[in-house]
């Protein structure tokens, strides 16, 4: 599938919330970005987006689904439950917050763990364009 394509399956309420440019995720995780503690319920608004998919169809499950009834989502449920939260979560800074480029697994076992921070790298707009294909 295309990026456009994808685009135009994508609700407008992930439309809405992510920077509109195609990017690679190898060259985010490539660049170099400060680690730092970031707030849970900062992120916790990303929850209620259809962000994963069920059933290989796209953005159909959102994670507070998964929170809620994980036995009806089972392998994100066990992804969430396998997450390594060593590992940072990447987020870009668009239209005034902050959005999980990768990580919601993670995000989401953090909370199930009452953390109150997350480790994360943050990307500006311009830096997460330089990770186009």
């Amino acid at each position: 599938m295309t990026f456009d394509e994808l685009v135009a399956i994508m609700p407008a309420e992930i439309r809405e919330v992510f920077p509109p440019h195609h990017w690679q995720l190898e060259k985010l995780w490539a660049l170099d970005l400060k680690v730092e503690p970031v707030e849970v319920a900062d992120l916790l608004w990303m929850f209620e987006l259809p962000l994963w998919e069920l059933d290989s169809e796209r953005f159909k499950v959102t994670p507070n689904q998964v929170a809620e009834t994980p036995m009806n989502f089972r392998a994100h449920y066990q992804r969430v439950m396998d997450a390594d939260l060593e590992r940072p979560i990447n987020l870009v800074a668009y239209r005034g917050r902050l959005v999980v480029l990768d990580g919601v697994h993670r995000l989401l076992k953090a909370h199930f763990l009452r953390r109150r921070w997350i480790e994360a790298t943050i990307a500006t707009a311009t830096q997460l364009q330089s990770c186009a294909p």
